[in-house]
């Protein structure tokens, strides 16, 4: 029924990171009821000797989390060779969705473009994927409502229940719920953190602009072709809210003062096309083959069993090694003892590695 897209990076972006995305995944996870439903998390751009995000904080998501979840990995190399040299950002929003797109369950009738601060109420049925049964085609939009840092940090991450349920109360009792209007072919102020949009729609259109690699405006662009396509935004707001972790406390580089931005008249207002043409071939890495990761196998336990395997017996008695003026240069290292940190630089790069 529903592929739900995200994409980030190991890099700790933004106040309390792990704590949000934590959160944001259990309980879109919780609201996911169909067998083909998925969340795509994109890991883009992470450096190579480092795990992708998800795996860095596997275990603060819950079962179904993990279940639900596909981890695609689009390492340095494969992002400089084409955007390099184009880009300051280290994360490319529209190639990371594209790339989600392209690879996503062709079963699914829907995509769920949103973010990894998201906490999603539904209002009138158990799940998301009840809530999307019968509804016709087109695109659909909801309004963001924030929740400050004091409240969400305050969340048990591992009781996604528990949060969408508090969410519910907690916009009542502090008076959250403000509905922020805007163009009609946005609907609302922060359309990218729920764009609900048919899959072959997306293929239909070539996905997500990927000429846009300054940041910001990359969810209108999107919202302003599918408006042309069906002449308006369908609204979400009577079936689901949207509850955005708010994590101001801390600047991000998209939000600095004259931070660089695509051009919202070229890329928004003046847009009249529907198909991004010019990368009808090339959106999304279409001829890359991209590692999928999944957190029902983890990394680490692969890596203890290499380690186990290669040392034999475990140590019985103490090593002792002496870092002294008259010891310089003159120890002798122990390989059983080097190995684990050797293996260790190597264990998140790509599994074909070679090394010499």
């Amino acid at each position: 029924m529903i592929s739900v897209i995200l994409y980030g990076r190991n890099d700790s972006y933004g106040y309390n990171l792990h704590k949000r995305a934590a959160i944001s995944l259990n309980c879109i996870a919780e609201i996911l009821t169909q067998e083909e439903d998925e969340i795509i998390f994109v890991d883009y751009n992470t450096p190579d000797d480092f795990p992708t995000f998800p795996e860095a904080i596997f275990d603060t998501l819950t079962k179904k989390a993990k279940n639900k979840l596909r981890i695609l990995r689009v390492r340095p190399h494969e992002h400089n060779q084409i955007f390099g040299d184009r880009t300051h950002l280290k994360t490319l929003e529209p190639v990371a969705r594209n790339v989600a797109i392209r690879r996503s369950n062709p079963k699914n009738k829907w995509v769920l473009s949103t973010n990894t601060d998201m906490i999603f109420v539904p209002r009138n049925e158990s799940s998301l994927s009840k809530c999307v049964e019968d509804i016709p085609e087109g695109i659909y939009c909801t309004a963001r409502f924030e929740i400050p840092e004091s409240i969400w940090e305050s969340y048990d991450r591992l009781n996604p229940t528990g949060i969408i349920e508090l969410s519910r109360l907690n916009g009542e009792s502090f008076h959250l719920n403000e509905v922020v209007k805007a163009h009609n072919w946005i609907l609302y102020d922060g359309p990218g953190d729920f764009q609900l949009i048919p899959r072959k729609d997306l293929f239909e259109i070539y996905g997500f602009d990927e000429e846009m690699l300054l940041g910001w405006h990359v969810d209108s662009n999107i919202s302003k072709r599918l408006f042309i396509k069906y002449g308006r935004v369908q609204d979400a707001l009577p079936f689901i809210f949207g509850y955005h972790c708010d994590h101001t406390r801390q600047i991000t580089p998209m939000h600095r003062y004259k931070s660089p931005q695509n051009d919202p008249n070229r890329f928004v207002f003046q847009v009249n096309q529907i198909r991004a043409e010019h990368q009808k071939d090339s959106w999304g890495f279409p001829n890359l083959d991209i590692e999928e990761i999944s957190l029902n196998s983890k990394l680490s336990d692969k890596y203890c069993e290499v380690i186990k395997n290669t040392v034999g017996k475990p140590q019985k008695e103490l090593t002792t090694s002496y870092l002294l003026p008259e010891t310089f240069d003159k120890e002798e290292a122990s390989y059983k003892h080097i190995f684990p940190f050797l293996v260790d630089l190597f264990s998140s790069m790509k599994r074909n590695i070679k090394i010499v």
